[in-house]
């Protein structure tokens, strides 16, 4: 099966990063920039669709919702036990927070209620990235490393409950 779909409809259904690292990965920056600006129907076949997670979202105009519940699988997949301590590493949280601005590249240029949409959503990011970095943490040794990791619950609080 194949898909027709253009990078516009990627963008909104927040899966352009991955759909960049695992469909485009070989193209140069210029390449991509054209892409989202030219905005043509390209054809993605069904293996690449359920990699990047088309198979799985809808498109919506509440991106700090989805924001949040992509957080929130994150944290589910991403948690551990230590020592009856649920935690997650810092800096994979961070890490994952940070890059789902990225799934909105600058070339994109969206109607006017869509890019106010977005820019709630960049600034609700940077909120929790702060929010996040700023909880305290604890320090498990690993392998000789120094590895940060904070209570999933803080995370998850912080999540569900700012606007």
């Amino acid at each position: 099966m194949k898909i027709l779909i253009t990078p516009e409809d990627i963008i909104k259904r927040c899966l352009w990063s991955k759909y960049k690292k695992y469909v485009l990965n070989d193209l140069r920056k210029s390449e991509i920039e054209k892409i989202i600006i030219d905005n043509e129907l390209i054809s993605l076949s069904e293996n690449d669709a359920y990699v990047i997670g088309l198979l799985r979202v809808i498109e919506t105009e509440n991106l700090v919702h989805r924001f949040r519940l992509e957080i929130e699988d994150f944290v589910k997949i991403k948690t551990t036990v230590n020592k009856d301590r649920v935690i997650i590493n810092k800096n994979s949280i961070l890490n994952e927070v940070r890059e789902f601005k990225a799934r909105f590249p600058d070339e994109y240029k969206p109607q006017e209620y869509y890019q106010k949409n977005i820019d709630k959503m960049k600034e609700y990011v940077d909120t929790v990235y702060n929010q996040i970095n700023e909880l305290p943490f604890i320090e498990i040794t690993f392998k000789e490393k120094e590895i940060a990791f904070v209570y999933s619950k803080d995370v998850n609080k912080i999540i569900k409950f700012k606007n």
